[in-house]
């Protein structure tokens, strides 16, 4: 619209709006809309996404870790790397399974008196540590041979 076209005379009438007037209103309103929620929508994906990556690289041996079940994901990895006898050469693999034995008695004596969960927890700690350590050698003498 035109200056003009505002300045009317108390006498007569405003100027009639465009036809599509409303149209246009409605469609800025959706368009501001739809613009608002994506932005929303792409601020609550950024920042689960932050949360997760979080969530992810969290060291994993804070006070609610479950050290026994750590201990059983280790054992699954060492089960699953060749076996090729190397351990035999091996002082460090030596040790670290001469430590495991001697813990898993430790372990078994603890749950035979019926130990309670304060007293466990550092044994399974222990024992996730030390097969960590032992499934960290083994995967060091690996070696991938390709004919």
């Amino acid at each position: 619209m035109h200056t003009e076209e505002l300045k009317f005379s108390k006498t007569s009438d405003p100027p009639e709006p465009s036809p599509d007037l409303w149209a246009r209103i409605a469609r800025a309103h959706l368009a501001r809309h739809t613009r608002r929620r994506r932005l929303q929508v792409a601020g609550i994906t950024s920042s689960a996404a932050v949360f997760f990556a979080l969530v992810l690289t969290w060291p994993s041996h804070g006070p609610g870790t479950d050290w026994q079940a750590r201990a059983q994901a280790l054992e699954i990895e060492l089960r699953e790397l060749p076996v090729r006898g190397i351990d035999a050469d091996n002082p460090a693999a030596l040790e670290a399974e001469s430590r495991l034995m001697q813990l898993d008695g430790t372990l078994q004596a603890a749950y035979d008196r019926g130990a309670a969960s304060g007293e466990l927890t550092p044994l399974w700690k222990q024992r996730s540590e030390l097969l960590s350590t032992l499934l960290a050698v083994r995967q060091q003498n690996v070696a991938v041979t390709r004919i």
